[in-house]
């Protein structure tokens, strides 16, 4: 017969605890203490011909050969079994070889060399079984993959009960059981339907006790809720609640025994009708299920944080592609001068600037605001940075280019989001053309000292589709400053909850008027941080300072 090309891999192991590990790449596969067997064991004790391994429809088996002193699967003696991932294999012989069917390599090989220890420890008493059960216990927390935990988990509450099968329940989102490991005796994995008993009957049963309880499952008592196809046979079953496991502040766990805080059971059955499978094991099968509870929210908490984490990840790069999408270069020299900066309460905001050159001899500039914050406002903010000065050209009308991106606001927004906009055209000549869309009122500091209010002229953008959108005027002359911000500057506030107020910002625009826009924009910020003092910040904020001269007449270099 053909042996598997993948081959079976065998742990073997001597009496000094050295290992190698083999591969089973024919079929039959010898073993004896002859050196021509395909695994030579040099042990006297050993049979010439003790054993062989055979490939048959896909499944590898183990035979015995004659031997003196027999083949063991697990501690158990046999003449002929299947092998599976994790089986131990020997002798029947203290101090010779063992083999561990697999590589022990394996994330959970050192939890499933704890199971296989557990039968072997009869004569040892209660105390050496809780023992092994608690080495287990340790291994199962430093394990790889999830579900081998919890088989290898499974497997040590059947060596410890001696049950026939093991069945791990968990709660889904629905709060229904589900199988999650279905485990025979022999290790052997089952199909989840093999467990006949509805869940919920098992699911109330754990309502009414909270702790490991033992019933004789009796078909004949009655028709069962769920149940379907042929009656299950008479069972001796064992249920052991699996319940939430509370992390403290410094490490100490603790279980909630609570009914709500259930969330799943291990469940072992016998068909030796009226057999206690908890006898003498209560404290062990208690430790195991806190163990399995405990490496169950360990690896909630994992799965939080990997997803906690990814999502950290996507919106840092949101938040990068964001500030991308920011002007990366101002003016600083010519006619018009400006400074502006954005900075988000979250990893990614709902405001926005530009500053934009529009020939003939024109800029302009623009601030957003959009409502809310977090990802939802910055995937508005993305909308309208698109949209803006997209086609507006010098010539055309603030409101028809306002009015247009409102109309394409309400169209695409669904979820009832708007935005606050302030947008202007300043020309060469000094002339300003600007449109105030329910935005903070804008500061125009002029050099003689006179302040003006660029006040709202109409709604928001995305709140009404036919909204209007009126445009004003107004002319710049030399030194004259444009202070446009976001309501996170306003109302910037301290830990006594007092706002910066637009008062603050008017009067320390009016009183350093002659400074550069860039060192204006830096002072005004500086002047916000010395305010909060560090307290944390609800909103975002967001300043942009233009600054005006005519060619021939440039900014005072303040």
């Amino acid at each position: 017969m053909a042996a598997d090309p993948q081959g079976l891999l065998l742990t073997v192991v001597d009496s000094n605890d050295e290992r190698k590990v083999v591969r089973v790449d024919r079929s039959p596969f010898r073993i004896g203490r002859l050196p021509d067997r395909d695994l030579s064991l040099r042990d006297s004790r050993i049979s010439r011909n003790h054993a062989q391994i055979l490939l048959e429809d896909g499944r590898y088996f183990v035979e015995d050969s004659g031997s003196r002193h027999g083949v063991f699967v697990n501690g158990r003696k046999v003449s002929r079994a299947p092998l599976r991932p994790r089986d131990q294999l020997d002798f029947g012989i203290d101090d010779s070889f063992r083999i561990l069917v697999g590589d022990e390599h394996s994330p959970a090989a050192p939890l499933l060399k704890k199971v296989a220890e557990i039968p072997s420890l009869e004569g040892t008493g209660d105390l050496g079984r809780l023992s092994a059960v608690i080495d287990v216990a340790r291994v199962l927390e430093s394990s790889g993959s999830l579900d081998d935990v919890l088989a290898a988990a499974v497997d040590a509450a059947l060596s410890v009960t001696g049950a026939e099968r093991g069945f791990l329940l968990l709660q889904d989102s629905g709060g229904e059981l589900q199988t999650r490991i279905a485990r025979d005796q022999t290790g052997s994995p089952l199909p989840a339907d093999d467990l006949k008993v509805p869940h919920d009957v098992i699911a109330g049963a754990l309502k009414r006790r909270h702790e490991m309880f033992a019933m004789t499952f009796d078909p004949a008592a009655g028709p069962q809720a769920g149940q379907s196809g042929p009656a299950p046979e008479r069972r001796s079953v064992l249920c052991v609640p699996l319940v939430k496991m509370r992390f403290g502040d410094h490490g100490e766990t603790s279980v909630l025994s609570a009914a709500e805080n259930t969330i799943g059971a291990l469940y072992m059955d016998s068909s030796q009708v009226g057999t206690d499978l908890g006898e003498g094991h209560k404290e062990l099968l208690q430790t195991l299920a806190i163990e399995i509870s405990t490496v169950l929210e360990n690896a909630r908490l994992l799965g939080e944080e990997q997803r906690r984490r990814h999502l950290e990840q996507e919106l840092q790069i949101a938040r990068e592609i964001q500030q991308s999408l920011l002007p990366n270069k101002l003016p600083t020299e010519g006619w018009l001068r400006a400074a502006g900066s954005s900075d988000a309460c979250f990893q990614v905001g709902g405001d926005y600037f530009d500053v934009m050159e529009l020939p003939p001899d024109h800029w302009g500039a623009v601030l957003v605001d959009v409502s809310g914050k977090g990802v939802s406002a910055a995937l508005l903010t993305s909308l309208l940075q698109g949209a803006f000065f997209q086609a507006t050209a010098a010539h055309e009308g603030l409101a028809e280019s306002l009015a247009r991106i409102n109309r394409y606001v309400c169209e695409r927004s669904r979820h009832a989001r708007f935005a606050t906009a302030f947008c202007c055209v300043i020309s060469e000549a000094g002339r300003v053309r600007w449109i105030n869309a329910g935005h903070c009122a804008t500061v125009v500091a002029h050099a003689d000292g006179t302040l003006d209010w660029l006040k709202p002229t109409g709604f928001p953008i995305g709140l009404f589709p036919d909204a209007e959108f009126p445009e004003e005027s107004l002319e710049l002359q030399q030194g004259d400053k444009i202070v446009i911000y976001s309501d996170g500057v306003s109302e910037a506030a301290n830990h006594g909850s007092d706002r910066f107020g637009e008062e603050r910002i008017a009067n320390f625009v009016q009183r350093n008027r002659a400074l550069r826009a860039d060192r204006l924009h830096v002072a005004l910020l500086e002047e916000v941080a010395a305010f909060t003092q560090g307290a944390e910040q609800e909103d975002d904020l967001t300043l942009l300072v233009l600054g005006y001269g005519r060619t021939g007449q440039s900014e005072p270099a303040v």
